[in-house]
C-alpha cells in the first residue's frame, strides 16, 4: 500500500464512524462529563450544571496551526486500555483562572485571586483540577466497561503564547475526538475541551463492549 494513502487512512479512522458508533462514543461523553460535574460540585459545594456535550472530530495540525493565543492546555497518559491513549484538556486562560478561583476560595478563606499568584503555582491548581476531571471521567469509563485505568501526572502549558509549542511537543497521535462542554454555576458559565486522544485498539474496546464489533 501507498505510504502517503495508508498514514491518511490512519489519520481519519474517526471520521469514518457510522451513525451507531457515532451515537455510543457522544453516549459515552455524556456519562463521563455528568461524572466530572457531579465531583467538581463536591468539591466546590455547589450544583454544577453542564451543556449537552458536543462532540467532533479534530487533528493535531489544526491545533498547531491555529497558534491560539489565551489558552491553557493540560496533557496526559491513560493507562489500561491501549498502548496509547492520550487527553488533551483546553480552558481559555479567563475560564481557566475563574474555575481556579472557585478552587482555591470554596472554603470560605480570606479570597485569593489565581492571577496573583506564581506561574509555577498557577500551573500546579490547574494540574490538580485536571487531574480530578480526568480520573473521575474515566473512573466512569472503568464502571462501564470493566477496566483498570491509571491517568498520569498531567504536563501544563500555562504561560502565554506557548499553547502550539505545547501541542507540538506532547501529543503523539494524529487525530482524536473532542467533546465540547460548558459549566455553569452561580450564572457563570466556563466552557472547556476535553480532548480524548485513543488508537483504534482503544476504541474497539468499547465497542466491543457493547457489541457494535466482534
Amino acid at each position: 500500500m501507498d505510504k502517503k494513502k495508508k498514514g491518511l487512512d490512519e489519520m481519519e479512522w474517526v471520521s469514518q464512524f457510522d451513525e451507531l458508533k457515532s451515537s455510543a462514543l457522544k453516549e459515552l461523553a455524556n456519562i463521563g462529563i455528568s461524572h466530572v460535574a457531579t465531583a467538581i460540585g463536591e468539591i466546590l459545594g455547589k450544583q454544577i450544571d453542564i451543556s449537552l456535550p458536543d462532540m467532533s472530530n479534530f487533528y493535531k495540525s489544526q491545533l498547531v496551526a491555529s497558534g491560539t493565543n489565551g489558552m491553557v492546555a493540560a496533557y496526559l497518559t491513560v493507562e489500561g486500555i491501549s498502548e496509547c491513549t492520550e487527553i488533551l484538556i483546553v480552558l481559555s486562560k479567563n475560564d481557566a483562572l475563574a474555575l481556579m478561583n472557585k478552587f482555591i476560595n470554596c472554603e470560605g478563606l480570606e479570597k485569593t485571586e489565581a492571577s496573583s499568584l506564581s506561574l509555577e503555582n498557577q500551573k500546579c491548581i490547574f494540574g490538580e483540577i485536571v487531574s480530578i476531571i480526568a480520573c473521575t471521567y474515566f473512573s466512569a469509563v472503568d464502571s462501564m466497561f470493566s477496566l483498570k485505568t491509571n491517568c498520569e501526572i498531567p504536563l501544563v502549558s500555562f504561560g502565554d503564547d506557548e499553547f502550539s509549542e505545547f501541542i507540538t511537543n506532547t501529543l503523539k497521535l494524529n487525530e482524536g475526538i473532542s467533546i465540547n462542554t460548558s459549566f455553569s454555576t452561580d450564572k457563570k458559565q466556563l466552557n472547556g475541551n476535553f480532548m480524548l486522544m485513543p488508537d483504534p485498539k482503544s476504541v474497539d474496546v468499547f465497542f466491543r463492549a457493547i457489541g457494535l464489533v466482534s
